[in-house]
């Protein structure tokens, strides 16, 4: 009688036990971005001009 599939695997697997092992990696883990505080207010904008509007246009704020 011919063996079942599960069978035929599992002697696959004593067979070739070392080249079927499970490769594990680690995810590769970001590196955190360091931002200087001029940096920051770059992004924020905080250096930009600020604008309104009134009448007459948009005027500029000091």
């Amino acid at each position: 009688m011919n063996p079942t599939l599960r069978d035929q695997l599992k002697q696959l697997e004593k067979q070739h036990k070392k080249s079927i092992g499970k490769v594990r990696t680690k995810p590769k883990k970001r590196k955190s971005e360091v931002l200087t505080e001029d940096d920051l207010r770059t992004l924020m904008g905080v250096d930009r001009p600020v604008y309104r509007r009134a009448k007459g246009g948009a005027w500029r704020n000091r």
